[in-house]
């Protein structure tokens, strides 16, 4: 029996929990037009609760410059952070810290956390604040944001409240390109009245990703 056990380790060792995947994760988050919609109550002092930011070397170019451009040219809205770092993610939870601007009265202007993990889809739970502060520097008032989602890889998804928005990404970086169609094999795929037709994908409520959404009305 005793000749099984490193066996046994080794297997779970090698388990598809022990492998995380890198990936790089980019979010933009902003603020729509219209009122702020405040929260009951100011961010709390811990609200990263335990969560670190990425690693000093984790960080990405952005590659969601086009997004953002248009977010500018559209009167009301307003980018707040636009972030882009790798990150290995696995069936285990990990949470980010991520923060904006100048820290004033032991707050930062934008301050929030991204929990990640791998499942058949990569699910997030993002909890963010935006916050003001008085002339005198003291936190005054927040808007919170708090969202979850089920992301599929290197698909753009919007996440809506009622005066912020956000857009998150993650791309697997160890993605295989495809392979090229073979010479010859371009024009063997059944053509014609006859052939299998595919569904056209349902456009998004919300007019697409690549456009900003509309605001919502204040609540």
């Amino acid at each position: 029996m005793r000749l099984f056990q490193p066996l046994l380790l080794s297997l779970a060792l090698l388990s598809p929990a022990a492998f995380a995947e890198p990936y790089q994760v980019e979010l933009i988050l902003f603020q729509q037009s219209g009122d702020a919609v405040f929260a009951s109550r100011p961010a709390p002092d811990d609200w990263a609760k335990g969560a670190q930011p990425p690693g000093p070397d984790s960080s990405r170019p952005t590659a969601m410059d086009a997004q953002v451009a248009k977010l500018k040219q559209n009167e009301g809205f307003q980018v707040l952070m636009h972030k882009a770092w790798r990150q290995e993610i696995d069936t285990n939870p990990v949470k980010i810290s991520l923060t904006e601007g100048q820290k004033q009265d032991g707050h930062f202007p934008v301050e929030g956390t991204v929990t990640l993990s791998q499942q058949r889809f990569v699910n997030t739970q993002t909890d963010f604040w935006i916050n003001q502060f008085s002339a005198d520097g003291l936190l005054s008032a927040s808007q919170h944001m708090v969202q979850e989602a089920s992301l599929k890889n290197s698909v753009l998804t919007y996440l809506d409240h009622p005066s912020l928005g956000m857009l998150i990404k993650v791309s697997p970086l160890n993605a295989r390109p495809a392979s090229p169609t073979p010479p010859g094999m371009e024009d063997e795929a059944p053509t014609g009245p006859d052939a299998p037709q595919q569904p056209a994908p349902a456009a998004p409520v919300d007019g697409g990703f690549d456009a900003p959404p509309p605001a919502q009305p204040a609540q």
